[in-house]
């Protein structure tokens, strides 16, 4: 019985005196924001080529979608920037 009590005692002090979620490391010092991970490049972009140079439009990993969506004057190309289809 004694040891029992000893352990639930000695747990509150291992715990942190307030719990705000995520530790510092994980906030952007900046705005305060809680961090998240970059997203994934998607496999294919739909792109409206340009003189500025190539804009994209939409991402997607399901190539039929890009396809689909393929219009007069655009472009599809994977995450290289290979070109696969045109409009």
């Amino acid at each position: 019985m004694l040891k029992l009590s000893l352990r639930c005692a000695n747990s509150q002090f291992m715990r942190p005196a307030h719990n705000q979620g995520m530790s510092r490391a994980f906030v952007k010092e900046d705005s305060g924001e809680r961090w998240t991970p970059p997203a994934a490049p998607a496999q294919y972009r739909l792109v409206l080529p340009t003189d500025d140079g190539p804009e994209v439009l939409r991402e997607t990993d399901d190539l039929l979608k890009a396809l689909q969506r393929l219009q007069t004057g655009l472009e599809v190309r994977d995450r290289a920037g290979v070109l696969i289809a045109r409009g």
